[in-house]
């Protein structure tokens, strides 16, 4: 192991993985646990390389961050990372998970590597331990060492991956590409390695290559996954790449069933207030016989479930199904109208927040 900088200083034992040895110290100068990793063959040099590439471009708090690079060749370059204490979700004990623990990890997996792919960075080797719970319970996803750059860099020859949760399309023969749909196909592997306490796989998913997943694996889990997301879940392991939802979509759904019946809003009209939420789900509003409008709160979102008459909303017309926006006006009454022929709602929803 290269020699470090006097301002850090070893603690308890290291780590060895597959091509790197990750030494756990204390960073004399901020007084703060750090992980260092040092590749352990020079021939393995590129996955260092990449790995600090990766990383110094990401920020997200479900991702480990780069606090300080050891200089030196590729041999003796070390990157100095976020020290994350805890087990990682392969030995984690799920046994009594409720289904909203359930979620909030799926939610903050898929953030991380929703923040991933925004950077146009594929991970390349999503896995159950290559992610930590810290003692605050927040994911954090860490070993960059097969990352790449979406485009002309997503190739390879041979495979490189983790079986059980390598993509399909991995599996080829000969150049191989790829994007970041096989860390969703990843990703929804996790989803069903984490839905039972004894991380059992199908079959299918173990063969090489892995076969399509059981039709109607998610809803077939004991945690009691809503229908909706059962299909979404089984979209990210579809066989072609192309019919995989980005993860952006997928972190977003899943919040939605976590927020569930937490959102409220407020509709003002003639300098009276009513509120919208879990409690009180409907709200009636009509002026003359020129417009009236009815909205629920369905728990998910804020719909319009009747429209009649001349409705506008942000000076659209308003239709039943409609959902309305986080903040607009309701006008009831069309434009051609004079001023004391129309009336105005305004209209705010107060979005809550994941809280872990």
């Amino acid at each position: 192991m290269p020699e470090l900088p006097k301002r850090y200083k070893p603690i308890g034992h290291g780590a060895c993985g597959g091509f790197s040895d990750v030494n756990y110290c204390t960073d004399t100068h901020l007084d703060r646990k750090v992980a260092i990793k040092f590749i352990q063959e020079e021939s393995e040099k590129r996955r260092i390389l990449d790995e600090l590439q990766a990383l110094l471009q990401i920020r997200s708090k479900h991702v480990v961050q780069v606090y300080d690079i050891i200089p030196g060749d590729a041999a003796s370059l070390g990157i100095v990372e976020e020290f994350v204490e805890g087990e990682d979700l392969l030995t984690s004990d799920f046994s009594t998970q409720s289904l909203e623990n359930y979620l909030k990890i799926l939610w903050q997996v898929a953030s991380g590597i929703a923040d991933i792919h925004d950077k146009g960075i594929i991970h390349r080797d999503i896995k159950p331990n290559n992610m930590k719970l810290d003692g605050e319970g927040v994911v954090k996803i860490f070993d960059f060492g097969l990352a790449r750059d979406e485009g002309p860099d997503a190739e390879t020859k041979g495979f490189k991956g983790t079986f059980g949760f390598a993509a399909p399309e991995l599996f080829c023969t000969g150049d191989v590409t790829f994007s970041t749909a096989i860390d969703t196909y990843a990703f929804g592997v996790i989803a069903v390695f984490l839905a039972n306490s004894k991380h059992l796989l199908p079959r299918e998913l173990l063969q090489v290559p892995p076969q399509p997943a059981p039709v109607g694996l998610f809803a077939s889990l004991p945690i009691g996954i809503p229908s909706n997301l059962c299909e979404l879940l089984e979209k990210c392991l579809a066989y072609k790449p192309e019919d995989r939802p980005a993860m952006r979509t997928v972190y977003d759904e899943i919040a939605q069933y976590l927020l569930r019946g937490k959102h409220q809003a407020l509709a003002v009209y003639n300098g009276k207030p009513s509120w919208l939420n879990s409690k009180n789900k409907t709200v009636h509003l009509e002026y003359s016989l020129i417009g009236k409008i009815e909205i629920v709160y369905d728990e998910f979102c804020f719909r319009v479930t009747v429209a009649e008459g001349e409705v506008f909303i942000n000076n659209s017309p308003a239709t039943p199904g409609m959902q309305l926006p986080g903040s607009c006006i309701i006008a009831l009454g069309a434009g051609h109208r004079r001023a004391n022929q129309r009336a105005f709602i305004a209209f705010d929803i107060s979005n809550p927040e994941v809280v872990l």
